[in-house]
């Protein structure tokens, strides 16, 4: 069974107050809007989520202010989301400077019409057709376009919100080559490292040399309905050399892939930002960034490619459906992936422009901190570092990469604390796991799931250097609630208790699965979906008997023959203390099945939780 028949149910536990829900479409579409005054018949507020993008007034789909002193626009999504894009189309038939400086702004308040909530984006330049504003996800239920000014006028011909997880980057770490190399800081790699970084010296931009006709390219590795391309610019200095760049896209290496189809043409990018070109699908499996007919240094700090779903694909018979259980009013948001990848950062302070906060999430495990994929502090007292995950998530288990280069035993003693407040700088969350030995190379800490938003790396005590090379935090157990068998029960030891989100480990709780004393006994959860599994957890009984569960296998895969225990071979557990909780790190395994499972002996298989964590 493929994921298009899989039936999602998320469930969000409200407990205290924000609830953040999920999408992945336009979530104006047809929503309530209201805008500051009706300055023309034809232009009603709701005009602007019709799901049209005329741009022609006089069709009846724009909406159309008085002239007044800051006119705006609102939309409500009916919920708050984490909204982390809006496309706009302006008026095409006259007037597109209006728009000019018009403020996108999100967030929960209705005061001053919602116009004082949070600035997330500006329209700095004259926008000629459609344009989308990417910035980082903002929690609200309102989307404002506020245009401040006398005498304004506000024009809007579609306005589109998107929240939830962006499509997924294309170009991440994919292969790529450019038409010459700069120096050694300035590979073509560099552009498709998920670092947004736009300082030269962080190593984290390509550049060729002053090349008649400079190019860059990506390989796909396969044919995707290109939709978009996001460039962010270097921001030392130099902004201009990026002008009249085009985005090629194709399946051809003719002329090295700069014959390919011309998606769109970059004007301008202003210095050191990120700017997305949306453009119509164009198919391909190489994206080509070239500037023609000039000598020129081509630079690129990040190249990032989205694709829109083939409606053939897998996903088309997908049903997610997204229940809110209100307790009392905080929702604890789902995910699967990484939560820390490419979030807002913070330290206490920074040693040199290659110790960067934000290195530690740029999804590089880069352990040598000289090639700028890590952070660094100034020595000092209880340096911290923190990531704003930008919503209140159940955390299980953060993933820290120590330097490898020099210096692995400053990590130790480096505490991680997990919640929702910022009182000292949110050093004092609750405290989770301490680093307790020193860390070479990366190791995974599991803990009972926390709920928080913000996740700090805190090292107390004098004269101390805080340096992290990634941290990757996780949340959403794939595991939880699902359906799950063993070879035999022994009583009141159900399967379903080792998925219960329960890590009780004494017996007579209830919430430990039991076989009886099987010849080769096994255990398998059943994830519904298949999976790129990196990591399971397991915590064994506590009252008694910790050795049952040495040489138990873990194996994934999508068989079911030989009730599963035949797909492959992930790790095998040497031992787990007792009561203890032991994660077990691997290459990815691609499967729906999980299976515990202990071979060659008639033995008791006890499980009191399993838990199973992709790395996608």
């Amino acid at each position: 069974m493929n994921s298009r028949m899989a039936i999602r149910v998320i469930v969000f536990l409200t407990l205290t107050g924000l609830c953040v829900a999920d999408s992945k479409g336009n979530l104006a579409l047809n929503a309530k809007a209201v805008q500051s005054s009706l300055g023309h018949p034809l232009g009603d507020a709701q005009h602007a989520v019709d799901g049209k993008r005329d741009s022609d007034y006089f069709k009846g789909s724009c909406t159309h202010t008085k002239t007044e002193f800051n006119p705006w626009w609102r939309v409500d999504l009916g919920n708050i989301y984490t909204v982390h894009s809006v496309t706009i189309t302006n008026r095409g038939e006259c007037c597109k400077e209006r728009l000019k400086g018009a403020q996108i702004r999100v967030g929960n308040s209705l005061d001053n019409n919602g116009n004082d909530n949070e600035l997330a984006a500006t329209v700095l330049t004259v926008l000629d057709g459609t344009g989308t504003f990417s910035f980082e996800p903002v929690n609200g239920q309102y989307v404002n376009i506020l245009l401040p000014g006398n005498d304004e006028i506000l024009t809007l011909c579609e306005v589109e919100v998107f929240a939830g997880s962006p499509t997924q980057n294309l170009a991440l770490g994919g292969t790529a080559v450019q038409s010459s190399t700069f120096d050694g800081l300035t590979a073509a790699q560099n552009a498709v490292d998920g670092n947004r970084n736009p300082n030269y010296i962080s190593r984290s931009c390509s550049h060729t040399k002053m090349d008649k006709d400079p190019w860059w390219r990506v390989d796909l590795l396969e044919v995707y309905m290109v939709t978009r391309v996001s460039i962010t610019n270097r921001g030392d200095c130099c902004a201009e050399r990026i002008n009249g760049a085009q985005i090629r896209i194709g399946n051809s290496l003719e002329n090295n892939g700069n014959n390919n189809q011309l998606a769109t043409t970059v004007v301008s990018i202003p210095s050191g930002d990120t700017k997305i070109f949306a453009f119509q699908p164009v198919k391909g499996r190489y994206v080509n960034i070239f500037i023609p007919g000039r000598n020129e240094y081509l630079t690129l700090c990040e190249v990032e490619v989205f694709n829109t779903r083939d409606p053939e694909g897998g996903d088309r018979m997908a049903i997610r459906v997204i229940v809110f259980l209100t307790l009392t009013g905080l929702c604890v948001a789902d995910s699967k992936e990484n939560l820390a990848l490419h979030a807002k950062v913070v330290q206490s302070s920074t040693h040199n422009p290659l110790g960067a906060a934000q290195h530690a999430v740029d999804g590089n495990r880069n352990s040598d901190a000289n090639k700028g994929s890590c952070s660094h502090t100034n020595s000092e007292f209880n340096p911290w570092w923190r990531v704003d995950l930008g919503n209140v998530y159940s955390v299980s288990n953060v993933t820290i990469t120590n330097r490898g280069d020099c210096c692995k035993d400053r990590l130790k003693g480096a505490q991680i604390r997990i919640g929702n407040s910022l009182d000292n700088n949110g050093n004092n969350n609750a405290l989770v796991a301490t680093v307790l030995t020193v860390l070479g190379g990366t190791q995974t800490f599991s803990f009972e799931p926390v709920n928080g938003r913000y996740v700090n790396i805190f090292l107390p005590g004098n004269n101390e250097i805080l340096t992290l090379c990634e941290v990757e935090v996780f949340a959403g157990n794939l595991a939880l609630g699902a359906t799950a068998v063993q070879s035999t029960t022994y009583p009141q030891s159900g399967p379903q208790n080792a998925v219960d989100g329960n890590r009780n480990s004494i017996f007579s709780r209830q919430s430990c699965s039991v076989t009886n004393g099987d010849r080769n006994p096994w255990w398998r959860v059943d994830l519904l979906e298949v999976y790129k599994i990196t990591r399971v957890s397991i915590t064994n009984r506590g009252d008694c008997c910790p050795e049952r569960i040495n040489g138990a296998q873990i194996r994934i895969g999508n068989s079911l023959e030989n009730n599963g225990n035949n797909n492959q071979l992930a790790a095998t557990v040497v031992s787990i203390p007792l009561g203890e909780t032991q994660t077990f790190e691997f290459k990815p395994v691609r499967g729906r099945y999980v299976n515990i499972f202990i071979p060659g002996r008639n033995e008791y298989l006890t499980l009191c939780e399993v838990e199973v964590f992709s790395g996608e």
